[in-house]
């Protein structure tokens, strides 16, 4: 039963009216902070806080706030709870009895329209410089239900009426308005964020299912696969299926030498994936009696696999991608379904700057074909750097070595904990001349290289081409202003000139794909500014350095020294001269890497490695994965890559996983138990509150 004013008399409703604009009056002559939860707050035995119930059906929300306040401000309860839907409180009580709210309403506005009450409302906030996330209601009925929708989104870091992740510049709160057409006017609520989190979205449900098996031969893989087929042929609902997947991942033995993983979005595509498996084990099998040729390795696009001869931990490798491989929307999912990650990065510095969040995440036609170099530059590290803070904190995954593909090295210098404050290079590289001027835009490197007045064009490409250095080397000489930049796998970059470019590419008989990405990264000219470079990555270290990992570069067939000064020069080195990726997996190989896992955005650094593996003529065993795939699923991804890294039997931290399918039966046995659509379940995941 919901309030009706409809049901009132004429002269009701005049009264109704009348009260309420004085009450309005009244609670907007004093300072307003109400601490809003969407759930009960948990009250330890001893506590005296006194509740007061009020019903949905005794008045319309406008009615309800006010009376909420009034109650609050003259001490005649502690909380109120309004239809076991919303609990008020003082900001003051929240925090003196350590309650973290996940929302707080700081000010309420009426005026003749939309804009007039959110001015008001802001006013009596007392932020009138902000601009909120506005939401508008044409049916004040839902007025209640939007209230707690729109705190749900402030809860879960969500834009309203979007799944997005809802960025906010640094150390500002989420600031939202709910507006709807009143009794006394337009009425406007500023809401502002609290401390508590909602829920992670899970990252294994029913319609992501992941489930491994562990053992110490095959033999015995093989009696287990085989059992977990039996199992899964026989139908199942979702809590159930959640529960024995649970318990695989209970029985998993992180030590154990071999390992399997299935993945599927319901459990009649897992048993489809298991059987397939278990038909390719038993076919290997038949060929070598009971054992597994060491050959054999297994891979769905589902994401189910195996190998019989993992890689082990020993030779894992982050690599890190260079510019240009962004792009729109990319993870936008991931700060859902790990919330404290996105907390800490927050609250470290301006997330929406480190992953340029303007031009990757908007609707403009801007977007990254449109983006400056320095643009691409900072979300490509903060997206290397946001990966790297859930592979190593929520996983506990941490790399051998660590190496980049061109500016990938300093990408991965920031993300893995050697210099001090790598936040402060965002800034740095916004405003730099090297990424805005010198190499890229103006060109005032190859202006200066060549000898050019500053009113001559320069028209600069880069071109990928399938070809070798020994392919162009002899045209070289004909055009002076075309180099060779980049050597990596079957392919190379040709940049300068574009008409030399197009033209050498011509003379020597093949084909290249333009880039249409101005930077002279990796050509002579950029020796202008070696110096420069260098100084700019002068960093101080951090205060305890990474010990478990070798850092390589292209710079110097040896691991980095970790001195800021080493440092600097390896980066400058890499940057200012032709890049030989192709030597540069070489000689990690050599040094003991094997298993590459690209940390950044897409995959096209792994699929350069993986082709430049494949022209290796040692038998040494090596191979490439990556976090992202852009157009595939980002939790997909990221799962599948785990998955693997889980046959390689590289260790991790398995309470990500156990957390995440706890919560999914958790929210599906609720489900059940109500018979109702989930509003979300009540948490502890917390963070540090910004004014």
């Amino acid at each position: 039963m919901t309030f009706s004013v409809n049901a009132m008399s004429v002269d009701q409703q005049a009264a109704l009216t009348e009260q309420l604009t004085v009450d309005l009056k009244q609670q907007q002559a004093k300072p307003m902070r109400l601490a809003l939860l969407l759930a009960a707050p948990a009250l330890s035995n001893d506590n005296t806080l006194s509740i007061t119930h009020l019903a949905l059906a005794s008045g319309p929300l406008e009615m309800l706030l006010l009376d909420a306040a009034s109650l609050i401000a003259h001490h005649h309860c502690d909380i109120v709870n309004i239809g076991d839907n919303l609990w008020f409180m003082s900001a003051m009580t929240a925090a003196k009895n350590g309650i973290h709210a996940h929302a707080y309403l700081n000010g309420i506005g009426c005026g003749d329209n939309t804009e007039q009450a959110i001015v008001q409302a802001l006013d009596h906030a007392k932020r009138q410089h902000v601009q909120p996330q506005a939401v508008e209601l044409t049916q004040a009925n839902n007025a209640f239900n939007a209230l707690v929708t729109l705190i749900e989104d402030i809860a879960y870091r969500r834009l309203p009426n979007s799944q997005d992740y809802w960025f906010t510049p640094a150390h500002q709160s989420r600031v939202a308005s709910l507006c709807y057409q009143s009794n006394i006017g337009v009425l406007a609520l500023v809401l502002t964020q609290g401390s508590q989190l909602r829920s992670a979205k899970p990252l294994l449900a029913a319609n992501r299912l992941m489930l491994p098996l562990s053992a110490h031969d095959t033999a015995q893989l093989h009696i287990q696969l085989t059992a977990v087929c039996d199992i899964l042929s026989e139908p199942r609902d979702e809590l159930n299926l959640l529960k024995f997947i649970r318990q695989q991942w209970q029985q998993y033995q992180s030590q154990a030498p071999y390992t399997l993983v299935l993945m599927a979005t319901n459990q009649s595509s897992l048993q489809q994936e298991a059987s397939s498996l278990l038909a390719a084990i038993e076919a290997q099998q038949t060929q070598n009696t009971t054992t597994l040729n060491k050959t054999f390795h297994y891979k769905t696009p589902a994401g189910s696999c195996f190998t019989a001869s993992p890689l082990g931990a020993n030779g894992l490798s982050f690599v890190y991608p260079g510019v240009g491989t962004v792009y729109p929307q990319m993870f936008s999912q991931l700060g859902h379904v790990f919330p404290q990650v996105f907390a800490s990065l927050e609250a470290q510095g301006d997330l929406p700057a480190m992953l340029q969040s303007q031009a990757i995440y908007t609707t403009n036609e801007k977007n990254s074909n449109h983006m400056s170099l320095s643009e691409l530059a900072i979300a490509g590290v903060g997206a290397s750097y946001m990966l790297s803070k859930i592979l190593q904190d929520e996983f506990a995954i941490t790399p051998r070595f660590a190496l980049g593909y061109s500016m990938g090295e300093a990408a991965m210098w920031a993300s893995l904990g050697v210099w001090q404050a790598p936040q402060k290079l965002i800034e740095a590289t916004q405003n730099s001349s090297i990424f805005n001027q010198d190499i890229s835009g103006e060109l005032h490197c190859v202006r200066q290289a060549w000898q050019l007045a500053n009113d001559e064009p320069i028209v600069w490409n880069s071109f990928v081409t399938r070809a070798t250095v020994a392919d162009l080397s002899p045209h070289l000489a004909d055009y002076p202003r075309a180099y060779i930049a980049i050597i990596q796998g079957d392919s190379l970059v040709l940049a300068g000139c574009e008409q030399s470019c197009k033209a050498l590419l011509k003379q020597a008989g093949k084909r290249g794909i333009a880039a249409n990405r101005v930077t002279a990264m990796h050509t002579p000219v950029a020796l202008n500014i070696i110096d420069n470079v260098k100084q700019f990555y002068l960093q101080p270290l951090a205060a305890a350095l990474p010990t478990s990992t070798q850092f390589l570069s292209a710079a110097q067939t040896q691991p980095v020294e970790l001195t800021s000064l080493a440092i600097a020069q390896s980066i400058a080195d890499t940057f200012c001269h032709p890049l030989d990726f192709s030597k540069l997996i070489s000689d990690s190989i050599s040094q003991g890497c094997r298993l590459f896992v690209e940390v950044g955005a897409d995959r096209q650094t792994a699929t350069l490695i993986d082709k430049i593996i494949g022209q290796q003529t040692s038998d040494v065993q090596a191979q490439a994965l990556a976090v992202n795939a852009k157009g595939a699923d980002d939790i997909t991804s990221l799962l599948k890559c785990l998955a693997q890294l889980m046959t390689h039997r590289v260790p991790m931290s398995l309470t990500p996983f156990m957390q995440s399918l706890n919560s999914a039966i958790e929210q599906q046995t609720l489900l059940i138990d109500t018979n109702s659509p989930l509003m979300g379940l009540d948490d502890t995941l917390l963070e540090g509150e910004p004014h």
